[in-house]
């Protein structure tokens, strides 16, 4: 089986593990099974070690004959092809899309539109369409909303990741029987631990998002910068050694600016495999993130966190693991934040929301399982 995998991509870290977290399924099921991601999606180098092939695909037309580049692309021999890691959109059996946030009116119509037209070119050709789980909505601008609707209707299976988004999906009126709901599916990638990270003492992780700088409120623009200070300098009086973890690229320059107040006792890393971003969150004490994947991967593994968040995604998950307490909701109070610190790092608060967290993750961890083995039996049929 040939599958397309979309949504993802090398910057952001998270997105990465979702990569990683289809690849190990997909040969898991069938180590003879290929999946292919567009060549502009990061570099040669970043895919090779993946073992990723690489999609040849092209909108570009011919306007004098009216055929696309892509006719020309089949012709390439099948030897060639598979000597090169090449495949082209004639080859693929399936699409798995698992874009984390793209749908909603938040993010605009192109990203919708552009969904469409390729989920209603697939449906057309046999090929199978799977939204993975993911946060949808709101879908309140008409443009949006039209777009997204075809999307549905020429999707095999769409996974909500929360109750929220399943409620966006449900208001837009339409056949839903193929909507389901399951949690974010990298919580069974397992995290690796690099060598530079000392787990002999405990430490506490903050994780930056430039997003809660361009899609909140001008308070919580201007306050976020204080929020992290605080976080820091609340875990220094705790002596739990914090360190930002830059979880996107993107984030590099809020970390240079909280590190700045703070100066070497406030270490950064920027660490590229999304392996090991996974490993030092779970040996780290605590942690508070901003970045959603970076909160699933502590919470996954039982380490307790707080969340700040710019979309109800951030509400949710913290509910699925049993712990919706743990979601600040002002950042600007100083009182708060340490009360929220307290939560995580002191007794006997910590060891009940261990108790908890524990639980909540062998259960999302089964609901995923359960919805790999849909996917499985759909494209197996």
């Amino acid at each position: 089986m040939i599958t397309e995998i979309r949504g993802v991509q090398f910057e952001n870290k998270g997105a990465e593990l979702m990569l990683h977290a289809v690849v190990q399924k997909m040969s898991e099921w069938n180590e003879k099974n290929i999946v292919a991601i567009r060549p502009k999606v990061g570099s040669f180098r970043q895919r090779s070690p993946l073992g990723l092939y690489q999609l040849l695909w092209s909108d570009k037309k011919f306007p004098l004959i009216g055929s696309s580049l892509n006719s020309f692309l089949n012709l390439i021999p099948q030897k060639t092809k598979n000597s090169f890691g090449l495949v082209t959109y004639s080859q693929i059996d399936a699409v798995l899309d698992a874009s984390g946030f793209n749908y909603s009116d938040q993010w605009g119509a192109e990203k919708s539109a552009v969904m469409a037209n390729l989920a209603k070119k697939c449906r057309k050709e046999g090929k199978k369409v799977i939204l993975l789980p993911q946060a949808f909505g709101p879908f309140e601008n008409t443009q949006v909303k039209k777009a997204f609707i075809e999307v549905v209707k020429n999707t095999d299976l769409i996974f909500a990741r929360e109750a929220i988004s399943y409620k966006y999906l449900m208001e837009l009126g339409i056949e839903s029987s193929h909507i389901k709901i399951a949690p974010d599916f990298t919580n069974l990638v397992k995290g690796t631990v690099p060598d530079y990270f000392d787990t002999s003492f405990k430490r506490a992780c903050i994780i930056p998002n430039i997003r809660m700088t361009d899609k909140t409120s001008e308070e919580v623009k201007n306050r976020y910068i204080y929020f992290l200070e605080t976080c820091a300098k609340i875990f220094l009086e705790k002596e739990l050694k914090p360190f930002i973890l830059v979880h996107d690229t993107e984030d590099s320059g809020l970390a240079f600016r909280i590190q700045k107040k703070f100066g070497e006792s406030l270490e950064i890393i920027s660490e590229r495999n999304p392996l090991y971003i996974k490993g030092i969150l779970g040996n780290c004490y605590a942690v508070v993130s901003s970045r959603f994947h970076g909160l699933i991967n502590a919470l996954s593994q039982g380490i307790p966190s707080i969340a700040s968040g710019w979309s109800h995604k951030y509400q949710m998950l913290l509910k699925d693991y049993n712990c919706p307490e743990c979601l600040i909701a002002s950042i600007s109070s100083e009182e708060e934040i340490k009360q929220k610190i307290d939560l995580i790092t002191d007794e006997p608060n910590r060891s009940l929301l261990l108790e908890r967290l524990e639980y909540a993750s062998q259960e999302q961890k089964k609901l995923t399982s359960n919805m790999w083995e849909e996917i499985y039996n759909l494209l197996s049929n």
